[in-house]
Order: structure tokens, then sequence, then C-alpha cells
């Protein structure tokens, strides 16, 4: 079965690169997620007027971001920390040179949550990027390994991809990291939490506004479509992942996304283009004998900035339906939250107030359920044992304050407090033995006091992020008992 996926992406592989050879187009890299400063920078920039693109789907390309980090840009912006942070990991990126880049990381134990920053996902990884960009290219091998693996991969490429532009449009294969919505601490329907699915994609290169006088009033906008394909150690071995998002600002200060991600096919389960059309189209509650041919999420999120002067406060939130009634979203569940950024003793502050809850049905009166899970596909919408989703797994709900410190001389600083009641509807959602390990599979109601730390600083040589998280007791799962602390440390090097 390994032996069948690899020969499909090497075959992908070989397609995309004699279609790309036809191009006479100039391919670049992208900003991903892991980064909050680059996270705020962005952010500060699109809050302030400087920068009028989509800001919550990440991925973000850099051609999207070129415009606002021009030496023609408003004084305002060329003034802030976050224009020249921007600034100079564009010029990094944006070369025709092949960029190499190591990394070590290492982790007192394997790290249970993540949030935007990222971080080691195991004991201890070495890795090396290599990326090289070509007037029809872009391409980055990203070989990673870990010890001691929970998911056996002790040898990944994740992070590696293969891209190239036509026209406006950008066609990419590989494993990379996606973040859709304006949480900072969680994203509930696609998030960085697990690792990337590996698959094909396709997304505007340039965020540009209509010319149609009909559709001008939603400004700026992006779409983002990718199709991958699940791990076979699970309950449907190598179900596919289908997903799509359309991002808009009908206002300079107030953005909305819509997204879906749907699981269809596997083995033992229908693959024509019949059912993948219904899926596609939402009629998935019953195909012809089979019920539930795949497993639907989908909802929008929306985030609105007001500047107050030197500071800006946002107000953003995202919700989305785990089933779906009457062709819209039901049994709803996500992420609300404040925000406010200032510049104070010559540095740069990010704020906020998250809530989260996955238990889906919490916004209304209809019967309660599991978020992430589903009746077919039973291991639910996660890979290699994590949710795809909120790394709170389901039916938790979990208050989070936060702060953030960046200094003018490239460091920075990062606290976060959270509340978190995890699985406060009592359920224990077994999934037999074939379906991977969970990670984060709580038998019972536990309430959690969570502590982290961030700081990360330029060295002579590379760059040091030192971080950790201490909980206020034991988590206990159905695997394994997680201990109150972890300690991590991950140094990155660039060769110029």
């Amino acid at each position: 079965m390994k032996k069948r996926t690899c020969k499909r992406a090497i075959t992908s592989l070989t397609l995309l690169l004699g279609l790309f050879s036809t191009l006479h187009s100039h391919a670049r890299p992208w900003l991903e997620p892991g980064d909050i400063r680059a996270r705020h920078s962005v952010q500060w920039l699109a809050d302030r007027g400087c920068l009028n693109i989509p800001a919550n789907t990440w991925p973000i390309m850099w051609s999207d971001l070129s415009p606002a980090l021009s030496n023609d840009a408003p004084e305002h912006c060329r003034d802030s920390i976050a224009w020249r942070y921007l600034r100079f990991e564009r010029d990094y990126h944006m070369t025709d040179q092949p960029r190499i880049e190591l990394r070590v990381a290492s982790a007192s134990r394997e790290p249970l949550l993540r949030d935007f920053g990222g971080g080691p996902r195991e004991k201890a990884e070495v890795g090396a990027r290599l990326e090289i960009m070509t007037n029809q290219l872009a391409i980055g091998l990203a070989p990673t390994y870990v010890r001691d693996p929970r998911d056996g991969d002790r040898v990944r490429l994740d992070g590696s991809y293969l891209a190239g532009t036509a026209g406006n449009w950008v066609l990419g294969a590989g494993a990379i990291d996606r973040w859709w919505g304006p949480g900072w601490h969680s994203a509930a329907l696609l998030s960085s939490n697990a690792r990337p699915v590996p698959g094909v994609w396709l997304n505007r290169r340039r965020s540009e506004a209509p010319d149609w006088i009909g559709l001008r009033w939603l400004g700026p906008w992006n779409f983002v479509a990718f199709a991958g394909q699940m791990e076979s150690d699970r309950f449907v071995s190598e179900a596919k992942l289908i997903g799509a998002r359309f991002s808009f600002r009908p206002w300079q200060y107030l953005e909305i996304g819509l997204m879906r991600t749907f699981l269809w096919g596997g083995e033992g389960q229908r693959e024509s283009w019949s059912s993948l059309r219904n899926c596609t189209l939402g009629q998935s509650n019953v195909y012809g004998d089979t019920e539930n041919p795949c497993d639907q999420i989908a909802g929008g999120d929306f985030r609105l900035s007001v500047p107050l002067g030197g500071t800006t406060l946002g107000f953003y939130g995202e919700v989305i339906g785990e089933d779906e009634a009457g062709f819209l979203p039901s049994q709803l569940f996500g992420t609300f939250g404040l925000d406010g950024a200032t510049r104070l003793a010559g540095g740069e502050q990010r704020y906020f107030l998250e809530f989260t809850d996955t238990v889906a049905g919490v916004f209304s009166s209809e019967e309660r359920m599991s978020a992430y899970e589903h009746s077919t596909f039973r291991t639910g919408n996660r890979y290699k044992g994590r949710t795809l989703g909120a790394t709170w797994e389901s039916n938790s709900r979990v208050f989070s304050l936060g702060a953030n410190q960046f200094f003018r001389n490239g460091s920075d600083i990062s606290v976060t407090y959270s509340r978190a009641e995890l699985n406060r509807l009592d359920t224990l959602r077994g999934r037999p033995p074939e379906a991977g390990i969970p990670v984060f599979d709580v038998p019972y109601v536990q309430e959690i006091d969570i502590y982290a730390v961030r700081y990360r600083r330029p060295l002579p040589v590379g760059r040091l992020t030192l971080s950790g998280y201490h909980t206020s007791k034991e988590i206990e799962t159905v695997t394994r008992t997680w201990s109150q602390g972890t300690v991590m440390a991950a140094w990155e090097f660039r060769f110029d």
C-alpha cells in the first residue's frame, strides 16, 4: 500500500514538472505559519491601512506582501518594526540564489499542545531545507530526522514542495503547513497542529480586486484549494482530504473568510466521479445504498480592525459546522477573540483574549456532539493522531490570555495563560487499534491551567528559541499520562 502511494506521488510530481517546464513566469515562495512575529507584522500592517490583502489565510504569498514593503510605502508604515521585519524576510526569500537552512530542536518530551508559533513536534529533530527559485519553478526540499517518533516516521519531508505559476495562479505539490482563520492560539477548521498532509494545491498569487463593477464590492480576494491523501494507518486507509477557502476584504478594516474541507474515498469507500461530485455539492448524507460517503466540515470567519491612534483593536470569530442542514453548516462550534496592538518603549506589543469551544452544537439548542468525529471515517479529522483543527481536541472549552513583546533588536517574548476544560461532555471516543494512536483522547472531564512562554533571539550564529509550558496537573489520556512540564529549545541557521 505504501509502495502504491509512493508511485502516485512520483507520478504526480513528474506531471507537475512537465507542466511547469512550459511556464514562463517567476515563481516565489510564501510566508508560512510558525513565526508569531511575522503573523503580528502582517496583521499590524493590515490594521494600519498599509496592507490591503486577506491576512488570515496562511501561507501568504510574498508577491502579495511585496507592494506594501516597497520604499514608496507611507512613512508611518516604514517606521514600524513590523514593516522592517517583513522587508528583511522578503529580501532573504525572494531571490534567485539557492537558500540553505539548518535546524536542530529538542524537547524534554513530545509536546502535547501547539499554537501558531509551532515548535518541535518530537523529543529530538535535526533537519535542513534547500530552496531553489528559477524563472519557472520554486523547489523546496526539507528532510528531517526525528528520534523515537510516535507515528514511526523517523525521516520526514514536511515542508517540501514544488510550485510554479500560471498567470495569477500558483500550482503546487508537497506537504506544507496551513493555518486558516484569525485566531492567535487556535484555529477550529485547519491549523498547523497536525503534521501537513501531502497533496496538490491551487491558489491565487496576488489578491487583486475584481475588475467587473458588479464584484468590486468584494475588494481584494484570495482563493486556495487543495487535495491530499491521508495516512494508511487509520480506520479508513488512505482517505482523501479536500478543502477550499475563499477570503475577501470588502472594507479596509474588515476581512471575511468562507471555507470547507471534507474527507472522501479511501479503502472500502466509493471513489467515483459521481460520489466526489455529490460530496463537493454537499449532498453527502445518502448516496445510493451507501450512507455518509464523506465527512464535511464548513464555516466562516471574520476580523474587524479598529485603529485608535497608535493602538489597534481587533474583534474576530470563527464558526464551523460539523454537520449540514438545508445546505448550510449546522452543529456549530468555533473560536472568538479580542486582540490589541501597541507601540511602547521602542518596541511593539500584541495582546489577545481568545475563547474556543469544540463541542459541536454549543452555540445552538441542537443536540450536542463531539467535533472532528464521524461514524464512517472513525479516525475523524485527524492526521497522524492529531486533529487538523484545534490542538485542544474535541469536547473542550478553553479561555486563553496572551501577550507578546517584539524588540527592535530582533528578540521577542510571548507568554500565555489558558484555562481548559477537556472532554467536558465526559464521553470517550473509543477508536479501534487499527485507527492509529490518538494523542489527545481524554477519558473523563479534566480542568487544567496551562502556563506557556516562548523567547526567541538572534545569535552571532543563527537564532535560538527557548519555550515551554506547565500544566496545573498531569493530563491523562487513554494511551498515557502527560507530565506537567515540557521544555523545548530550537536553533536555526541560514547560509546567506
